[in-house]
This record gives C-alpha cells, sequence and structure tokens, in this order.
C-alpha cells in the first residue's frame, strides 16, 4: 500500500535537522486521522505545504500505531530516504492518469490503483529512486525468498525475535531488519537492526566473558547486542561461521541465567506436497536421523545433571525441540514470527513408532499440519518457556558451551539468547493485568 504523508512545519523542521543514517532510519512518530492510517505503507513524505507548493522530499515506511484521542492515531515512520532535490507534487500530478490526479492532494492511505500511479509517476520522474522504492515495497507486500541466503535470513529472524519473546522482551524491533539481496553474502540479523549495538560491560563483567567464550571469535559473521529492561538483561548473538550454501539450517539456543535453565530449538523446513500442492509437510532424511541422536545425546547429559529431588517442577525438563515451518516464498511482515509447530525430540520419535501418525496419503514418513495431531504453536510454546513449565533444569551451563560447538561444527548457524535477571513470575503478572488485585 502507498500513503502520503503532510509534514506539519514542525515536522519539517525536525527532519531538516537529519544528518546520520540512524536518524533517517529511526524516523519519528507522526499523529493521523484514524479511518485513513491503517497498517503499513510506502510513504510519500510532503513539505512546503505552508508555501503552497507541496514537494515530496523523502520516501520510508509507515506503520499505524497506537490510539491518540478519539479520531487519530501515532504513525510510525522508518527508514527514510532524502530526495535531493525534491519532487513538486504538482510534477507526478501531470504524470497521472486524470482520474487519479485527485490523490495528489490527499494525506493517508491510498487507494491500490491509485498509489501504484503515484509510485510510477515518482520513479518516471526520478529513475534513481526505483532501487530504494522497490525494498520499501518489499517490506510492506513481503519479501521476496528465492535463494538460500535470504531464507537463511528470514529463519536467524524468526529465532532472533523468538529469543525477545521468550525473554518477555518487545520483538518489534525485528520488523525492522534489512533484508540482504538475493545474490549477495550473508548479513547477521542483529547487524542489521537500527540503533546502536550494546556493549558488553551493560552486563556483569563474568558473565559477558563466559558469553563470548562460549561463542568463540571465528565466526565468519558475528552479531552480538544486549537488550535492557528494568534489572533484566537479553544477550543476543548472531552467529555464521560457512557461506549460505554450506549452512544446514538455524539453531537456537535460550539459557536462563539465573534458572541456570536452557532450550534448543532446530528449525526445519516443511515443503508444499500433495495434489495440488495443498498441504506442506517435513519428509525425515538421514540429517533429521543425525540431529536426533544428538538431541538424545544432550538430553541424556542433562539427565545426569538434573537435581534430585528437584528444585524447580518442570512439565517437560528436556531441552531439545524442532520447530517445523514452511518454506514459504514471502518472508511474514513486519516482526511476525513464521508459523510452525514445535515438537520435542521425545514426540517425534514417538510418532514415528505409530502407525496411521506423521504418515503421508503414499505411506511414507510426513511432519505437517495434517499428519500430526498436536503440537505447540509460537503462543504455547513461548508461554511455557517464560513461566519455566519447560527447559532443563539444575547445572544446565556446564553443557551449553559444548552445544554451541556443535551446532557450529554440524554446518548449522546459531542465535544464542541468555537472559539475566529474576523475571515476574505467571501470578504476578496476572496481578499486574488485573491492576494490583490478589483475585
Amino acid at each position: 500500500m502507498v500513503a502520503i504523508l503532510r509534514c506539519t512545519s514542525d515536522e519539517e523542521t525536525f527532519l531538516a535537522h537529519l544528518r546520520r543514517p540512524g536518524q533517517f532510519e529511526a524516523g519519528w512518530e507522526s499523529v493521523g486521522e484514524r479511518d485513513v492510517w491503517k497498517s503499513s505503507h510506502v510513504v510519500l513524505v510532503v513539505t512546503g505545504q505552508a508555501s503552497g507548493r507541496p514537494l515530496v522530499e523523502y520516501v520510508g515506511h509507515a506503520k499505524s500505531g497506537r490510539r491518540a484521542g478519539t479520531f487519530r492515531k501515532t504513525i510510525e515512520v522508518t527508514q527514510l530516504h532524502r530526495i535531493k532535490p525534491p519532487v513538486p507534487m504538482e510534477q507526478l500530478s501531470d504524470l497521472m492518469h486524470p482520474r487519479h490526479r485527485r490523490v495528489t492532494g490527499l494525506s493517508g492511505a491510498l487507494t491500490k490503483r491509485a498509489g501504484e500511479e503515484l509510485l510510477d509517476a515518482l520513479t518516471t520522474s526520478r529513475a534513481d529512486l526505483a532501487d530504494v522504492i522497490a525494498r520499501l515495497q518489499e517490506r510492506v507486500g513481503g519479501f521476496r525468498i528465492l535463494g538460500r541466503v535470504r531464507e537463511l535470513f528470514v529463519e536467524e529472524r524468526d529465532a532472533t525475535g523468538l529469543a525477545l519473546q521468550l525473554g518477555g522482551f518487545d520483538r518489534s524491533i525485528i520488523g525492522e531488519a534489512r533484508f540482504p539481496d538475493e545474490d549477495g553474502d550473508r548479513v547477521p540479523v542483529l547487524a542489521t537492526l537500527p540503533g546502536h549495538p550494546a556493549h558488553e560491560d551493560h552486563l556483569v563483567f563474568h558473565d559477558a566473558q563466559r558469553f563470548s567464550d562460549w561463542i568463540g571469535s571465528d565466526a565468519e559473521h558475528l552479531a552480538k547486542r544486549v537488550f535492557s529492561k528494568g534489572d533484566q538483561k537479553l544477550f543476543i548473538a548472531n552467529v555464521n561461521r560457512l557461506p549460505a550454501e554450506d549452512t544446514l539450517g538455524i539453531d537456537l539456543i535460550y539459557h536462563h541465567v539465573n534458572r541456570d535453565s536452557f532450550v534448543l530449538v532446530q528449525y526445519k523446513k516443511m515443503q508444499q506436497m500433495g495434489a495440488g500442492r495443498s498441504e506442506w509437510g517435513y519428509r525425515p532424511d538421514a540429517d533429521l536421523d543425525e540431529q536426533l541422536k544428538r538431541m538424545r545425546d544432550v538430553e541424556e547429559a542433562c539427565r545426569k545433571l538434573d537435581q534430585e529431588p528437584p528444585l524447580d517442577y518442570r512439565l517437560d525438563p528436556q531441552p531439545c525441540w524442532i520447530k517445523f515451518c514452511k518454506a514459504e516464498q514471502t518472508a511474514p511482515k513486519g516482526d511476525a514470527l513464521i508459523g510452525g509447530m514445535y515438537l520435542t525430540r521425545e514426540h517425534i520419535e514417538w510418532l514415528r513408532h505409530q502407525p496411521g501418525l506423521a504418515t503421508g496419503p503414499k505411506g511414507g514418513e510426513v511432519f505437517g499440519y495434517h499428519t500430526v495431531p498436536r503440537y505447540f504453536d509460537n503462543t504455547t510454546f513461548t508461554q511455557l518457556v517464560q513461566d519455566g513449565w519447560i527447559g532443563t533444569r539444575g547445572k544446565a551451563s556446564g553443557i551449553i558451551r559444548d552445544q554451541i560447538e556443535a551446532s557450529l561444527n554440524g554446518s548449522r548457524s546459531l542465535v544464542f539468547a541468555a537472559l539475566i535477571g529474576d523475571e515476574m513470575t505467571q501470578a504476578e503478572r496476572t496481578r499486574e493485568r488485573r491492576g494490583g488485585s490478589a483475585g
């Protein structure tokens, strides 16, 4: 979708003082009419209203936000690109079909056809903007995934967003990730996010040093960042050692430092199959067999460390999960996580021995929505990890470093996350939502 935002004089002054790339990426928050600002848009930012000669001086991304009164809402404007020299709106109007010219005098979201004509007029007037607008359109309409570089980037972005959500942090920042070119080099997701990378000295020193030692420094691509919320800090690292064509997939290792608990999530891609390619499924292969064996070894090591009697109750104290997700050709919009099925290692092996379950129409093994009757989705999995119902207990940190090394030696990329600090219990969060009442 396409929208027009007409700046106030104060907003024009603010924009005129932007200098650094990070400032343009972060943008600003405007306010508009609630009825005409919905969803996400490629936005043409117009200045010169007071002079009566409106100019398209910036293009960027606009997303409707929270309510700002009875009939208004905030508009988050990011990824700005300054147009030099600005393009007069009158010039664009002259290039448009007569029936759509009136939109050049509007503010807010445009109809699909009118928006397309306006962008066509802009790129006709300024051919140098074609690549900029194409990138913005991808962000609004979804990034196309045709090659291995973007395929892995989408998984890494999802694992990074999942790590934020598991720690109880706002994951919306992953919606700002800049996708790499299909034929370009691999870039860690954290390296593409706006703002300044956090410094390790924000953490307790020995924790920061320990995480760095675990991860090492010989990765081909490595990016680290710390997110803070009250007394809590979440350390996240994206670690890649191999080029895209040699990387088998993504592992997420999430470590809750205070609980000394961890969870391992491995990503597996489901492909379209069946009549009309209407179903999605994953066919087990030698790689899955190898990973399940590795997971059994991990869980056996954790079992030996488990405390007896347990000091922290779990529904399941085993750490190993697989997320089966669709191999879509378009990335999820904004900060949405990839939909998928979370299954434990034990559940997967149980399904493989049950006649009629995880079985395709021709009798072969298939893990998909149509063959697996029960699984966790993103919401359920996240809630159970946050509340400490699943994940290891005992001295888990003693084997995490080995699992980091195993992931990278197993030709997989890694998202490692460590939460430091106590979080609210489920009961405390419930009381907070209810305004402090105990009932």
